[in-house]
């Protein structure tokens, strides 16, 4: 093989490589803009959602329940719209409640939902419930200020300093201090108590 063929065979090597290695960047790249663009436009999506809607940031709300225990209510964003003002969405959701009998109830949710009619609140995404030494995680919690009920659901799990459960649904009467520990389908609620 001559010198000019050799040569000749690796320019054309090399401009076979470089037009692979173009396309395999811009295809790339192009997959990665594709993506950030999506997120763009979901992110503007959801803002232009809070910007139509009336927008309050670092929002409290203090009151008092049906049992007249009194109760702090904070997040960080919140929004409601004018056809149902009563309806306050929120984001980064905190409530403490503070019973007569002295103890304090702390429930915290990513987002969530507060009527401030009927003081019912909805908490959503990773919620997580203290009390003294006894915590609950779960998806949900509504606490239905009139019914004077606390229902929380979806993967339920509990920790104290007796045992650790869990469950599918937790209903706990505000009343008489009770709870029902429930389950969607015919399993057994787990419990297990600490000796």
């Amino acid at each position: 093989m001559s010198s000019r063929k050799k040569r000749l065979i690796l320019i054309q090597s090399l401009l076979l490589m470089t037009a692979i290695l173009l396309l395999y960047i811009f295809y790339y790249q192009g997959g990665i803009n594709k993506k950030t663009v999506e997120k763009i436009k979901i992110e503007n999506e959801n803002l232009t959602k809070i910007s139509e809607s009336n927008f309050f940031e670092d929002v409290e709300y203090k009151g008092i329940d049906a049992n007249g225990n009194r109760y702090l209510l904070e997040s960080k964003i919140a929004t409601f719209d004018e056809e149902k003002p009563e309806l306050v969405n929120m984001i980064g959701m905190n409530a403490t409640f503070y019973f007569k009998d002295g103890k304090i109830l702390k429930v915290s949710g990513k987002t969530g939902k507060y009527n401030n009619k009927t003081n019912d609140m909805e908490f959503r995404e990773d919620v997580k419930v203290f009390q003294a030494e006894n915590s609950i995680f779960a998806d949900n919690l509504d606490y239905f200020n009139l019914e004077r009920l606390i229902k929380v659901y979806g993967n339920v799990r509990g920790k104290s300093l007796d045992g650790n459960f869990t469950s599918d649904i937790l209903n706990l009467n505000i009343d008489d201090q009770s709870v029902d520990i429930l389950m969607n389908n015919y399993e057994q609620v787990k419990i297990n108590l600490n000796k």
